[in-house]
């Protein structure tokens, strides 16, 4: 009875044995493909948790299991352009276009790293085929569109934004574009609405308030543009450019003392904005403050020795500080620059070999 026993046992465990392995070989013997696609969707979730290095080893880890899987291609040189890795980004758009030649989104992708790669003209081929691909696809057409409006080809650009509109109303960015197309083909009435339409979509796209503001001191319209840059500026404080131009604005609406305390504001943010110190001169000599026109224009020029406007200033108040030798000067120095006025200027106050 104790063999017996004994043998019972001993088979049990040679049953159990041979099923634990049994359950080994079917765990590890997927079929490549399916081991890809597994490997495959890691990758993907691991992309969208942006542990990129972790889901650029599960795409290379696809790819070696199946050479030809065009989305493996194509999401690893998404997670590589993430990476900044823009050229190998390119190899791999390639290899996904060799294996569906018509995916609009390989080229659309392959031309966003050729654009970060410093290929406009390339990127630009990029975009049209993606929109060839897909019509409705309003990002290619948008892109493309600011390529265009980057080589100052507005009406292209403009023809752009206006697909990218009718494929994505709300496509806040490419009505604001539009605007910025419009306002340089001299539209300004339809940019003013492409703003508008523009913070409709999006109220915190605060270049649409800046540039609406812009467009309505070009069309004539300073009070609405003075609201426009007020409302800009209620939201944010730290933008030169944005003191300068409202300055700007101020002074030809006639109000030189608010100009030039905005142009103060855009010197006290950036101290190296020979601009707006100028532009302050300008102000000051409105004011008939002489002596701190002749100021901000010295450091304007101290800034940027070829500025010819800032001669012109510094020469108009040294004129009214009775420092007619510097006025003749500066005004001569203006002309040199390619202000012809500083030569009517120095006639005018007989500036002669002597001065």
């Amino acid at each position: 009875m104790r063999n017996i026993l004994l043998l019972t046992a001993a088979l049990g465990l040679t049953g159990l044995a041979a099923q634990a392995q049994v359950d080994s070989v079917r765990a590890s013997t997927l079929p490549p493909a399916q081991q890809a696609e597994k490997l495959y969707n890691s990758g993907v979730a691991k992309f969208n948790q942006k542990s990129y290095r972790a889901a650029l080893q599960d795409f290379d880890r696809a790819l070696a299991l199946r050479p030809d899987f065009a989305k493996a291609f194509y999401n690893r040189a998404t997670t590589r352009y993430e990476l900044k890795d823009y050229q190998p980004a390119v190899q791999d758009y390639d290899e996904a276009l060799k294996l569906e030649p018509a995916s609009g989104t390989a080229y659309f992708g392959r031309a966003q790293a050729r654009e970060a790669l410093k290929q406009p003209a390339e990127a630009e081929q990029d975009y049209s085929k993606a929109v060839e691909a897909n019509a409705a696809y309003a990002p290619a057409w948008y892109y493309r569109g600011a390529l265009r409006f980057e080589k100052a080809d507005y009406a292209a650009a403009k023809a752009d934004f206006d697909q990218a509109i009718k494929a994505d109303p709300g496509y806040a960015y490419a009505w604001h574009d539009r605007g910025s197309a419009q306002r340089q083909l001299n539209n300004y009435p339809a940019a003013i609405q492409d703003y508008t339409k523009a913070l409709a979509l999006q109220p915190e796209l605060l270049p649409a308030l800046l540039n609406r503001a812009g467009t309505k001191r070009r069309a004539g319209d300073l009070k609405g543009a003075l609201q426009d840059y007020a409302d800009y500026l209620q939201k944010k404080q730290d933008n030169p450019v944005a003191y300068t131009n409202r300055g700007a604005t101020r002074y030809e609406a006639g109000d030189y003392k608010g100009a030039a305390e905005d142009f103060g504001r855009a010197v006290a943010l950036d101290a190296t904005y020979a601009f707006a110190w100028n532009n302050r001169a300008a102000a000051y000599l409105k004011l008939e403050d002489y002596q701190k026109a002749e100021a901000d224009a010295s450091k304007a020029l101290a800034l940027n020795p070829q500025y010819g406007e800032a001669y012109l200033n510094r020469g108009h108040a040294r004129e009214m500080l009775r420092n007619p030798t510097g006025a003749c000067q500066d005004w001569r120095k203006a002309a040199e620059l390619g202000l012809e006025i500083g030569t009517n200027y120095a006639a005018n106050s007989g500036c002669g070999e002597g001065n």
